[in-house]
C-alpha cells in the first residue's frame, strides 16, 4: 500500500488501527489494519517497504492523517540477548502522532 492509498482508505473509514513493528538490527514495518481484517504494508518509497527511523514514519503519516499508532515489538531485549521469552505477548505501546 503506497501512502496515498493509506490516506484514501482513512478518509473513506477503512482503517482500524495503524500499527509500527520494530524490526530486529534493521528498522520499521508500517501495516495498516484494515476495517475487513487484513493487514496491509504500507511503502516507504516506491518498491521499500522497510522505514529507517521512527521520526520518518511519524513526520509522513501526520501528513496522511494519522493521529495514533500502535509500536509493536516482537521480540524482546531479552530474547535478543538470550534470556527466554516472556510468558505473555507485549500488548504493545500506543504512541500520539505530532
Amino acid at each position: 500500500m503506497k501512502p496515498w492509498q493509506l490516506y484514501v482508505a482513512l478518509v473513506c473509514g477503512r482503517v482500524s488501527r495503524i500499527e509500527v513493528v520494530a524490526l530486529r538490527c534493521c528498522g520499521y514495518q508500517v501495516r495498516a489494519l484494515l476495517s475487513g481484517g487484513r493487514y496491509r504494508t504500507v511503502s516507504y518509497a516506491e518498491d521499500r517497504v522497510l522505514w529507517p527511523s521512527m521520526g520518518v514514519i511519524k513526520a509522513r503519516l501526520q501528513r496522511y492523517g494519522v493521529r495514533q499508532l500502535l509500536l509493536l515489538q516482537p521480540e524482546s531485549h531479552d530474547e535478543i540477548i538470550g534470556r527466554p521469552a516472556l510468558r505473555e505477548a507485549d500488548p504493545g505501546l500506543w504512541l500520539a502522532v505530532r
